[in-house]
């Protein structure tokens, strides 16, 4: 009986694992970022450098940027006929596999995912609002 019950919580150890799974295999190192800029209410054309301990990009919003996930912030500069240029940072969160590695206690894939940065995520949606405008005409 007893080595019953310690075969099943091997088991049960064992299945946790394979559900949870890394990040760097489920989600991968890279993600989407949407980039919208905004004068006021208006959304308006810039052009951004998006920055991280693990790369740059550059995009025109509205627009897409593949980066590399990290676990600092995502750091925007963001230029545009419509206002002055403007920084701004996004936090990064931990995602639900790297939580699970941790939770498992699976540090090995915790460790490779902290590293490479997979075992975060940015927002999907960024939204970079300027409240000092020049001139901004509607971009809808």
């Amino acid at each position: 009986m007893k080595y019953a019950v310690n075969s099943i919580k091997i088991l049960m150890v064992g299945a946790l694992v394979l559900l949870t799974g890394c990040a760097t295999v489920i989600s991968g190192r890279f993600e989407d970022v949407h980039v919208t800029t905004y004068c006021a209410n208006q959304r308006v054309e810039a052009s951004c450098h998006l920055s991280n301990e693990n790369g740059e990009w550059n995009i025109l919003t509205p627009g897409v940027a593949k980066v590399q996930k990290g676990f600092g912030d995502l750091v925007l500069f963001c230029r545009s006929n419509y206002f002055e240029p403007h920084m701004m940072r996004v936090s990064s969160s931990v995602t639900a596999s790297n939580f699970g590695n941790l939770l498992v206690g699976a540090g090995a894939a915790a460790l490779v995912d902290v590293n490479d940065g997979a075992g975060f995520e940015y927002p999907k949606d960024v939204d970079f609002v300027v409240k000092s405008c020049k001139t901004a005409r509607n971009y809808d």
